[in-house]
């Protein structure tokens, strides 16, 4: 990785960051929530199954060279947004998610506190990217960027996405698949291949 700048951009304005990742496997996916992964699911409603998918906080995608990937949201632009969180041989950790004393980590393969599904993008190869945009917006969120999921593809359809409420037509990050996809914006969604 030749990156190391921490400022984090919408993923169209981002194809030079995203792109160095194809071709590279997925070692971890972690969720840093606002809150204890013991405290989710009294403290928001989600059900502890789901605290990895769809707690609030970002989403670390860590990579086998261990460069990481992160991903969040941004509500003034109405995005996804990403940004180099670490890159390789970085020495100076204070500054990236894992090191953030107020997130509280949620692993990807956690028995508890995330569903099965998510486990099996461990060890597999990202092969593509594609933004999900709202075709139906007001007028307001048409005069924004308004990239509301980014989609990590791994090859025969399978694929999960980062995405700025879509599960329940807010502006809340999640970690969802297409079946999470709120059925009222799903007619409204139009997908654009990055790589």
């Amino acid at each position: 990785m030749k990156l190391c700048a921490k400022k984090s951009g919408i993923p169209s304005s981002s194809r030079e960051l995203l792109k160095q990742f194809l071709g590279s496997k997925v070692i971890a996916l972690v969720r840093y929530s606002w809150w204890a992964k013991e405290d989710i699911a009294a403290t928001t409603g989600v059900g502890k199954p789901e605290s990895f998918s769809l707690t609030a906080g970002p989403l670390a995608v860590q990579f086998e060279d261990g460069s990481i990937l992160g991903v969040s949201s941004d509500p003034g632009t109405n995005s996804v947004v990403v940004w180099l969180d670490r890159f390789i041989g970085q020495v100076d950790t204070t500054q990236t998610l894992n090191e953030d004393s107020e997130l509280f980590a949620i692993q990807a393969n956690d028995k508890a506190h995330s569903m099965p599904y998510w486990a099996h993008f461990l060890g597999r190869t990202l092969c593509g990217f594609s933004i999900i945009k709202i075709t139906d917006m007001n007028a307001k969120q048409a005069s924004l960027p308004s990239e509301r999921g980014l989609c990590f593809h791994f090859g025969a359809g399978d694929r999960f996405i980062a995405a700025h409420g879509l599960h329940d037509g807010s502006d809340d990050f999640s970690v969802i698949v297409d079946a999470q996809i709120d059925a009222g914006v799903r007619e409204h969604l139009e997908e654009l291949a990055l790589f």
